[in-house]
């Protein structure tokens, strides 16, 4: 059995058209457990509406989604589990693929591409599983909601989520996978199961405070591997210096943008970001929300 682990909050609107596909899946021994993160809306009539007894819906307090997604693998009763979000959909192959893997070669960890579809539902751009480079041992995965099979067992022994990340949930679950002595057995599927959906409602990737808080509790987790890994240290400085001027903490920014330069000298890109952070009446036009 392979338990699929939905976290939602507010999404009452968005909710019909993940559970549709997943009802639509040609592998059918699959349980469907939904952890509402303590909606206000419409959530629970929406998922009473279907008569599945392989729906499985829990109503808890709002905790967040790392939360909901390790108690959602604590009430899972599938050997395998796999994490996908509200506001998104899958292929109807999607758990069959992923089973075959599985079955196919006794993998723990099997990945599969996704699609992304902007609020119009046109596709803008297709991402299948790929080298990660040096810092997560140049393995080749996919690692974001919906792709991530992977064994029920390995994922709670890891410790699942990270709670107090306020996000990159699923970069620091793999790092911390791959730094395990008994690494995981990791298989990818070349196509693109998943359909990702991108909308100006909520999400992780549009809450910049979000953003950069789980940015400094990933260095703090990582600092060593990112010290050690120039790319990725440079790119994770970037990101958090952008989400720092975004919310207003412009001193921290300039501070994060230097260190990007610091380790990129010779980048332009470095140089102007760390010139316009500095510059009050560009600053937040050039990076507006």
């Amino acid at each position: 059995m392979i338990s699929i682990i939905t976290p939602t909050h507010n999404r009452a609107a968005l909710l019909s058209r993940m559970i549709n596909s997943v009802l639509k899946q040609s592998f059918r021994n699959w349980e469907l457990v939904i952890m509402d993160d303590g909606s206000t809306d419409d959530t629970q009539a929406v998922v009473n509406d279907f008569k599945d007894s392989r729906i499985k819906y829990y109503f808890t307090k709002n905790s967040g989604a790392a939360d909901k997604r390790n108690r959602g693998s604590e009430v899972a009763a599938g050997d395998y589990v796999i994490f996908l979000d509200s506001d998104d959909e899958v292929k109807e192959q999607w758990l069959e693929k992923l089973s075959e893997e599985v079955q196919g070669k006794g993998s723990d960890l099997v990945c599969c591409g996704y699609e992304k579809f902007d609020h119009n539902g046109k596709s803008i751009g297709v991402d299948l599983p790929k080298d990660l480079g040096a810092m997560f041992d140049n393995v080749t995965a996919s690692f974001l909601a919906g792709s991530i099979l992977i064994k029920k067992e390995i994922f709670e022994k890891c410790g699942g989520y990270d709670q107090e990340l306020a996000s990159g949930h699923h970069t620091d679950l793999l790092l911390r996978l791959l730094q395990n002595p008994e690494k995981p057995k990791i298989s990818n599927i070349f196509l693109p199961l998943v359909k990702i959906h991108l909308h100006d409602g909520a999400r992780i990737r549009h809450n910049q405070e979000a953003i950069y808080q789980g940015s400094k509790r990933f260095f703090l987790k990582h600092t060593e591997l990112l010290k050690g890994n120039s790319k990725n240290h440079f790119d994770y400085l970037s990101v958090a210096g952008v989400s720092a001027v975004r919310t207003k903490r412009y001193k921290k920014a300039s501070s994060l943008f230097f260190k990007a330069l610091q380790i990129r000298p010779n980048s332009l890109k470095a140089y102007m970001r760390l010139i316009i952070s500095l510059m009050p009446k560009l600053r937040d036009k050039f990076w507006k929300k």
